[in-house]
């Protein structure tokens, strides 16, 4: 989702983009049928960015999460599959911990690593969802992690997580298929970044 000032967004010519335009309040009713109708990334146009934005926070809950891309030794990205899609490791940041403690945590404990160097940060996702019948908005922030050791990983089955690869860049086709937007944004960003 793209807040914007900028009416050039307003003719995207990426597939599955809808545009939404904000009077100063976004409708979260508007941007779930947005999504109900296959829209896959959202522009929302207004004026007053910060004020919009202000006003689409909150209709949430807030969750502070982080994650990683795990490198190995190859140059293999770990990614999991839960849920029925390939993810990357990342979990809620708890209350006693900074944002890089909680992404090496939350890795460690979705993929059974421990030997983890953390290099650097990468990004911030944002994304919504329902639990429970609230509305939550998730902010992730990324880190560009190395694997030091040998073990392939265990996945967390208690979390939903039933795989674990190690891929090399030209075997992600087989996860663009089948991920999230924000995911495919965290690969770009790392594969931009490098």
């Amino acid at each position: 989702m793209i807040f914007s000032q900028d009416p050039t967004d307003l003719t995207p010519e990426e597939r599955n983009v809808e545009v939404i335009r904000s009077c100063g309040k976004t409708d979260i009713m508007l941007i779930e049928s947005a999504i109900a109708r296959g829209a896959r990334r959202l522009v929302i146009y207004c004026e007053q960015i910060e004020q919009s934005w202000n006003a689409f926070r909150e209709q949430f809950e807030f969750v502070q999460a982080a994650g990683g891309i795990v490198v190995d030794k190859e140059n293999r990205v770990l990614f999991i599959y839960r849920l029925e899609k390939w993810d990357l490791p990342k979990g809620k940041v708890e209350a006693n911990e900074n944002l890089e403690e909680g992404a090496l945590r939350e890795v460690n404990e979705e993929c059974g690593l421990e030997e983890l160097v953390l290099e650097r940060r990468l990004c911030t996702t944002w994304h919504t969802y329902i639990q429970q019948g609230d509305p939550m908005l998730k902010a992730t922030e990324w880190y560009v992690m190395r694997y030091q050791g040998k073990k392939a990983g265990k996945p967390q089955k208690e979390e939903g997580i039933t795989d674990l690869k190690w891929l090399t860049e030209a075997e992600w086709d087989m996860v663009r298929k089948n991920t999230y937007p924000s995911v495919l944004d965290v690969l770009a960003e790392y594969t931009a970044t490098r």
